[in-house]
């Protein structure tokens, strides 16, 4: 995480210099967006990797929702920076470089190391100490020991010798050997098609072309001041769904939210629509132009509480410990992947079939995608990570993959 506030920090100021570099302008806002970008693409996973790994069964599933959390509440402040300073995109850059500055200091002051991360380095005696400072206590309690005891578990029975530094390219067949299991693929395929269908039910394309789509919809409010609020909604309703999520099952909320995004989406083509085809009068239109407020305020309400966080909290539940990372990061990676293609996209979407059919085809997306939450997705509320991943394969399976894997060892 480090790595990612550097890149973060290094990112900003390269955006901030191109303010001053006229001449070059273009090209060093280029560079500073790949390396914003870099970081944007690096920090969610690790975080999420690291709440689902420290925190316990029971609340496991407030603390992953805190990754969107947290993302939700960045973009409120962006934006709000966005209505105050307006087009001082100089000042912008400069105070998210000050974020970046103050995550460095945060990790370091603050953030002890995955006690499980340190288990699969055999670092035992360092794990029973953050596990100590993670339950907030200086004495080796039993729970402590408890807790340090199955992460040992899985590399009790490794030999000595086998505990050496192996070369890079022996580590790498490794992975990719175990990358070939039927335990990576089958959580692979869920969580990739459920972020094909959170990208492609307009949940981030709307927040980035959130200005334009606001004018489009005929809101008369303020086209900043919209999005201010929105993103105050979303960061409220981010709360609600930290709450929620104790009591509730991944599996409903996403029921839940996908519901409320094809009713919005729908219900906002058709008001489009009717503005296209004259249906509503141009003198009708401002005294029913908060309708569309509503309803967008409803769909970034309702895509918060299921669509848009659970997806990056499967990512962190699923995969087995040893590949976790990895697994975790070609995920994310198709999830960027649809990003952007459904980013680039938007604009050919919206000249060819008009906003009103854009919003349709993410209604439709949403629903497909809210029949896939119905048939295929696991409840994973109230499990451990080891149960989540047995759920993936039948027992006799389990067997043969357990087998498989102390060989790969």
């Amino acid at each position: 995480m480090a790595v990612v506030n550097i890149t973060t920090f290094i990112g900003w100021i390269i955006i901030a210099s191109a303010f001053y570099l006229k001449n070059h302008q273009y090209s060093i806002l280029l560079m500073g967006r790949f390396m914003t970008g870099l970081s944007s693409g690096l920090c969610g996973t690790p975080a999420a990797i690291y709440m689902a790994e420290v925190a316990s069964s029971d609340m496991r599933s407030v603390f992953t929702t805190w990754v969107s959390l947290f993302y939700a509440i960045g973009i409120f402040i962006v934006y709000l920076l966005g209505l105050i300073l307006k087009d001082d995109w100089n000042m912008i850059s400069l105070i998210a470089a000050g974020f970046a500055v103050l995550g460095m200091l945060f990790l370091k002051l603050l953030i002890p190391e995955s006690p499980s991360w340190l288990a699969s380095k055999r670092r035992y005696e360092e794990a029973k100490i953050n596990i100590c400072q993670l339950h907030g206590t200086k004495v080796y309690t039993c729970d402590v020991r408890e807790e340090l005891e199955t992460l040992i578990v899985p590399g009790s029975c490794i030999k000595p010798e086998k505990l050496q530094s192996s070369p890079l390219s022996h580590q790498i067949s490794k992975k990719m050997k175990m990358l070939m299991t039927e335990k990576f693929f089958r959580p692979y395929i869920l969580v990739i098609t459920f972020f094909f269908f959170q990208q492609f039910s307009g949940i981030f394309v709307i927040m980035f072309y959130a200005v334009d789509i606001v004018k489009q919809a005929k809101v008369r409010l303020d086209a900043y001041v919209t999005i201010v609020l929105i993103a105050l909604v979303r960061f409220l309703s981010m709360i609600l769904l930290s709450f929620f999520s104790k009591h509730v099952g991944r599996r409903t909320l996403s029921l839940i939210s996908g519901s409320g995004i094809t009713i919005t989406m729908l219900a906002l083509g058709s008001y489009t629509l009717s503005i296209q085809q004259g249906l509503i009068s141009d003198e009708l239109i401002p005294n029913i132009s908060f309708i569309p407020l509503v309803l967008l305020i409803l769909y970034f309400f309702i895509s918060t509480m299921g669509f848009y966080p659970i997806p990056f909290a499967l990512v962190s539940e699923v995969y087995p410990r040893k590949i976790r990372g990895t697994a975790a990061g070609l995920s994310t990676a198709m999830n960027f992947l649809f990003n952007f293609i459904i980013v680039k996209l938007h604009p050919t979407m919206v000249q060819g079939i008009q906003m009103s059919g854009v919003f349709y085809v993410y209604g439709v997306m949403a629903f497909v995608g809210t029949l896939f939450v119905l048939i295929w997705l696991p409840e994973t509320r109230g499990k451990s990570l080891d149960e989540i991943q047995s759920s993936f394969i039948t027992r006799k399976k389990t067997n043969d993959i357990e087998e498989k894997e102390q060989q790969i060892a």
